[in-house]
């Protein structure tokens, strides 16, 4: 049990991917808060923690079990410069990793919590009994924040097979680069249309998720009713140009907890500069909370409907190999607290099972 004590949110076989060429056990480390540069960090330290996932290690090793198989996957990929075919057994293996990644890190989990104290205190204050409640003194939250998050998407893993990837490519100057919560989400869509509400949702029209996995390669996960990446039938070897990758590496520094990682060829006056483009957007992803007025039930008691969503962040994203669809561009927005990709989803009767 003691060799599965340091649990990793973000792979250290991925982290590889940007590690030192001289020795791939080490990279380079700059802490968000601090601007702090640490040139050759021990990897095996980085994106981890004490028993994150439980000292019974059976989600360690659920975990570990999807790592063997989709890190030889990736690792072609990385070597090849090239996709597996589309929809083939391999590409819904990148498919799962991707998506698993999105809600297994630390930064994830404290934004589970982070809505659950909000509900959970927005409710609360209706009842006469907590008036007195002095709410700023205490937190509500749940110990496995991880385990209800990744229970959530896994029920909606049918929801997301509509989504398309594809890889980029990276033949500039300047590298990419990642952190220890190295997906990013977006949505264009949604940003153009100036959406009020949430945009980044499992079933949100327009969602784009991004995923450096190399300092020259890029997965992208996206609605393709809604953006046109590439040419239809090209799915590898998609030319990224030097603002593409400026705005991409500001959206990873963004979406980071506490560490963005590169390469040993980035610089320290480059690290430095992607932080601090990144700082004037870090406070726009704010949760934000919406209750309704209190019904009262037939046995007398009273019921509250809180709605949450986080404020996106929006830095008027522009990608050289991205276009919207003829779809998108007609498309009227429902007026629905939500915009979501397959209108038979809003009822849920109507929403895909594992089972």
């Amino acid at each position: 049990m003691a060799e599965k004590k340091k649990q990793h949110y973000v792979p250290k076989f991925y982290l590889r991917f940007f590690s030192s060429r001289d020795n791939p056990n080490l990279i380079k480390v700059c802490i968000k808060d601090s601007v702090k540069i640490i040139p050759n960090a021990d990897l095996n330290g980085q994106a981890q923690e004490k028993y994150f996932y439980g000292k019974d290690l059976e989600r360690e090793n659920w975990f570990g079990n999807i790592e063997d198989k989709t890190s030889n996957v990736l690792k072609k990929v990385v070597k090849t410069k090239q996709l597996p075919k589309d929809k083939s057994d391999d590409y819904y293996w990148i498919w799962l990793f991707m998506l698993l990644q999105a809600y297994r890190t630390r930064a994830n989990a404290d934004e589970f919590n982070e809505m659950v104290d909000s509900s959970l205190k927005t409710a609360m204050k209706f009842e006469k009994k907590f008036e007195d409640f002095e709410f700023d003194n205490y937190s509500f939250a749940h110990d496995d924040a991880i385990e209800i998050s990744l229970d959530i998407l896994l029920k909606s893993l049918p929801m997301l097979l509509d989504m398309q990837i594809k890889l980029l490519k990276n033949d500039t100057n300047k590298e990419l680069i990642t952190s220890d919560n190295p997906i990013s989400k977006y949505n264009q869509f949604l940003e153009s249309r100036k959406f009020p509400y949430g945009h980044t949702g499992i079933m949100s029209k327009g969602l784009q998720i991004f995923y450096p996995l190399s300092p020259d390669l890029l997965l992208t996960m996206y609605d393709p009713r809604v953006y046109k990446v590439g040419n239809k039938k090209q799915f590898s070897n998609i030319l990224m140009n030097a603002k593409d990758i400026e705005f991409l590496n500001i959206l990873t520094c963004l979406h980071s907890n506490k560490s963005v990682f590169s390469s040993e060829k980035v610089s320290d006056f480059q690290l430095e500069q992607i932080l601090e483009k990144s700082k004037k957007y870090q406070d726009q992803k704010e949760l934000k909370t919406k209750n309704h007025d209190s019904i009262t039930n037939k046995d007398g008691t009273h019921s509250v409907t809180v709605q949450h969503h986080r404020n996106p962040f929006m830095i008027n994203l522009n990608l050289s190999f991205l276009k919207q669809t003829q779809h998108a561009k007609s498309y009227k927005l429902t007026g629905y607290y939500a915009e979501i990709r397959n209108e038979r989803y809003r009822n849920a009767e109507n929403r895909p099972t594992l089972e």
